[in-house]
């Protein structure tokens, strides 16, 4: 898709850049992500809660939404956060939206 896109598109080319994602079942617990969980500046806690061990956390690297992982949710409530961060959306923008919605 990204070399078609950019064989189209050749005065715009936008370099390919999937966003990394891997899921886990764990005993009774699931666990989805997208993005690199690694060396973020702040974690939040989107959606969910901590204490009901079903929740999705979100994950803050400069100004920028870098992954997110979800813990004991259904698959299909992560998959909106893969556009999210694949945007380089900023991270005030994608967490107020989700914290909204």
């Amino acid at each position: 898709m990204a070399a078609a896109r950019n064989l189209l598109n050749p005065d715009s080319p936008r370099p390919f850049a999937p966003v990394p994602y891997f899921w886990s079942d764990q005993h009774d617990m699931k666990f989805h992500a997208y993005g690199f969980l690694r060396g973020y500046d702040e974690v939040a806690v989107v959606e969910g809660d901590l204490e009901t061990r079903r929740f999705i956390a979100a994950h803050r690297k400069g100004d920028r939404l870098t992954s997110a992982l979800s813990v004991g949710m259904p698959p299909k409530a992560i998959h909106p956060w893969r556009s999210t961060i694949a945007d380089r959306r900023q991270w005030s923008a994608a967490v107020h939206g989700a914290l909204a919605a």
